[in-house]
């Protein structure tokens, strides 16, 4: 026994529409929360992340020259293990 839908099935371009009306409403929805609701003004959060980043880039460049100075000194095999850690 076949299924019949008791609606009328609705043409893909109108399931398009809705479905880049529902996106737009949620990037447009989402940026607005954004503004409202952030903890810090916008040139204060682009410091923080600046700073962040900063630290985060002296850690891996600090990282990656202790690891070829082990390389150097201690051999392949040992620096191996030391980055395995």
């Amino acid at each position: 026994m076949t299924y019949n839908r008791p609606f009328a099935s609705r043409s893909t371009t109108a399931t398009l529409l809705g479905f880049l009306a529902g996106c737009l409403a949620g990037a447009v929805l989402g940026a607005v929360l954004g503004v409202l609701l952030a903890p810090h003004r916008g040139d204060i959060t682009r410091r923080k992340l600046a700073r962040r980043a900063g630290q985060t880039r002296d850690q891996v460049i600090e990282k990656v020259e202790d690891l070829m100075v082990h390389r150097r000194d201690d051999g392949a095999e040992n620096a191996d293990q030391e980055a395995s850690r």
